[in-house]
């Protein structure tokens, strides 16, 4: 009885265990490759597993709300701040005209990837950079929906000197203490082919040809205006802008500069020459039609920036200059606002009440405008400066002050008719200057590592030298064409900053 008690358990532990069993007999183990740090470029890279290029990931999720700004913290004074110029409903709308019933604060949030790649060669390391995301921003008016958007910041190569791709300038050093993008001081980024040779002991050159799109700011012909219906209470006037007669670019922008960076600081000039084609509008001399001649010409700039380190102060401070020149190229003295895209108008125009009365300033710009037989260049200059403090190694302050410069030539802008209905277009039409002052200060806090929680205060000024002037100029008080320019205006803008690195 008891043999046959064994015999039946047993049989029961081949039944339930024999597949175990045979899954725990020995076998060859798959090879496992584990991920190794790479040490040779700096912290946060590893060896891409099977390869000999070394991966470092990054980036960033950020919220930003804003203050009679957008985009990135860009005040509302210029055309890249459109949507803050929207009103609801069908009425009055558009840049430059502000209504009360204008939105005066947005938001946005940011997801961004990073992807830095370098592999050792006999020709130096080869590299390649990319930096994307998405961003949700908020109503850009009332009635209009929120929404997501793809966002691209940079895609290059760079291998034995050569950098291929989309990213920052060389004309700019790309130093930036504050949220806002300053509107004195180039800091671009566009598509290049450059190479740069090293002399040693920190001294560099660099040769680019890069991408004059978003370096050009606008050809002019005629004056900036909005048609209207509705009779006085301009029904349908949706903003002002002049006619722009950029013509196809046949050459990319040179670019060149001279670099020095040292354990106390970098020092930079750079130069450029940039194409300003205009076409010949229909009329003039044997043209039939817009396009079929042009007016092309050179503009350049001139730029000179440094970056001083000031650890006397505290670890960690720093003072940045930088200064610029521009002569049929203003998107080389900044202006925009915004590192992707330019500006063909500065100021705002509040409407409390007809246009005629309204309070605020706006000034068109451009690379170049025509006079009546040709194009003439506009020029300008831009000086700024940007301070960092450290108060504490969590805690920090930025200020910054900024001041650019137009001059707009004599030009024809306005026919002898628009002046006879308006007597100040004589004036736009001798040429006048437009002038941005801004002066701003941030505060940072990092309360943990790799999270920043800033707030942002910033004032700007565009001023010039024309009296506010508007008024029709064709058409009868029912519906016709709408010219406004001059004056002067203030705007205070800021907002506040919550970004988690990695």
């Amino acid at each position: 009885m008891r043999n046959g008690r064994v015999l039946f358990l047993t049989g029961i532990g081949i039944a339930l265990g024999g597949p175990a069993v045979a899954a725990d007999l020995p076998v060859k183990a798959a090879a496992v490759e584990y991920v190794k740090l790479c040490s040779a470029y700096g912290a946060g890279y590893a060896y891409v597993p099977g390869t000999d290029t070394c991966l470092r990931m990054g980036g960033y999720a950020r919220f930003d709300t804003y203050v009679n700004a957008v985009g990135t913290f860009n005040p509302a004074i210029s055309s890249m701040a459109a949507s803050m110029f929207t009103a609801p409903g069908g009425g009055v709308a558009g840049y430059p005209l502000e209504t009360a019933k204008s939105p005066d604060h947005l938001t946005r949030a940011r997801a961004v990837l990073d992807l830095d790649a370098r592999t050792a060669t006999d020709y130096g390391v080869l590299r390649s950079f990319t930096r994307f995301g998405v961003q949700w921003d908020s109503a850009a008016s009332a009635g209009s929906p929120a929404g997501s958007a793809l966002y691209f910041e940079r895609a290059f190569v760079q291998f034995s000197g050569f950098t291929l791709g989309y990213t920052q300038s060389f004309f700019d050093a790309g130093v930036q203490y504050m949220f806002t993008q300053p509107y004195a001081g180039s800091n671009t980024w566009t598509s290049l082919i450059g190479y740069t040779l090293q002399f040693g002991n920190g001294l560099s050159a660099t040769l680019a040809l890069e991408d004059a799109v978003n370096r050009t700011t606008g050809v002019q012909f005629g004056a900036a205006v909005g048609t209207f219906t509705g009779g006085t209470q301009f029904v349908g006037l949706n903003g002002l802008r002049y006619t722009n007669l950029e013509d196809g670019l046949q050459a990319p922008d040179l670019v060149a500069n001279v670099r020095l960076d040292q354990v106390w600081g970098t020092v930079m000039a750079s130069g450029a020459l940039h194409q300003v084609g205009g076409m010949i509008p229909a009329g003039f001399g044997n043209t039939q039609y817009v396009g079929e001649a042009s007016d092309t010409s050179w503009g350049w700039a001139a730029g000179a920036s440094a970056e001083i380190k000031l650890p006397m102060l505290a670890p960690g401070d720093s003072l940045y200059l930088q200064a610029n020149y521009a002569d049929g190229a203003l998107n080389y003295l900044g202006l925009s606002g915004n590192y992707q895209q330019r500006a063909t108008g500065l100021g705002s125009i509040g409407l409390t009440g007809a246009p005629a009365t309204a309070a605020g300033g706006f000034y068109p710009i451009a690379d170049a405008i025509w006079t009546g037989t040709a194009y003439a260049k506009e020029s300008g200059w831009a000086v700024q400066a940007q301070f960092r403090h450290y108060w504490l190694t969590n805690l920090r302050s930025a200020i910054y002050a900024g001041y650019v410069k137009v001059e707009v030539p004599a030009n024809a802008s306005f026919t002898a008719a628009n002046i006879a209905r308006l007597p100040g277009a004589a004036l736009f039409n001798a040429g006048y200057s437009v002038d941005v002052l801004q002066l701003g200060a941030n505060t940072v806090w990092s309360p943990v590592r790799n999270l920043d929680i800033g707030v942002e205060l910033l004032y700007s000024r565009v001023d010039g030298s024309l009296p506010a002037t508007a008024g029709i100029i064709a058409g009868t008080s029912s519906a016709g064409t709408l010219a406004v320019f001059g004056g002067s205006v203030d705007v205070w803008s800021g907002g506040l900053r919550a970004q988690r690195n990695f």
